[in-house]
């Protein structure tokens, strides 16, 4: 079987990533917050991988003020969004990069994390159908970083993918 008819181009393709109106609009606990990010997020795991995210990992990002301590131990919907987005961008980044990343953007969470979803998606794709880039975001320093990452991010889970992919192939040649 070639890869491009593999199930791992239509995981791709068919990969969705909630907007943050599709986020869960009330406060949440640690646990479901965790959860969430894990469903949202499974793709990009392998068996034998670390968890994405763990009740440590959102303490220390709350302690290095990557995002906002969440109020009386509940998370709203943009802590949720900038978890997925540390989720994702801390296999091709440092927490500190990303922290300048979420802290330094302009304009509203919400649009942050939505253009982020977009162009998650828009990289994916465009990697695993080796398509030439169809960017269509306003061209400034903060999306041009962004569209970067996620573009990092699809090519790091492109030759994940591969690799798999051979190692799945070499064994059922066996």
């Amino acid at each position: 079987m070639d890869f491009k008819d593999s199930h791992y181009i239509k995981e791709i393709l068919d990969f969705h990533l909630p907007r943050f109106n599709e986020l869960p609009n009330i406060d949440l606990y640690m646990d479901q917050v965790l959860s969430i990010i894990e469903t949202s997020l499974s793709i990009f795991s392998s068996e034998g991988d670390e968890k994405i995210i763990t009740k440590s990992m959102i303490n220390n990002y709350v302690k290095q003020k990557v995002i906002e301590s969440p109020s009386k131990k509940h998370y709203k919907k943009f802590h949720v969004a900038y978890l997925i987005i540390i989720s994702v961008l801390k296999r091709i980044l440092s927490i500190s990069e990303i922290s300048k990343i979420i802290n330094n953007q302009d304009g509203e969470a919400e649009d942050f994390y939505n253009t982020f979803c977009c162009e998650l998606e828009r990289s994916l794709k465009n990697t695993f159908l080796e398509q030439k880039d169809d960017n269509q975001i306003e061209e400034n320093i903060h999306n041009k970083i962004l569209v970067a990452a996620t573009q990092a991010f699809a090519n790091k889970v492109y030759v994940q993918k591969l690799i798999e992919f051979n190692t799945e192939e070499s064994e059922e040649n066996k």
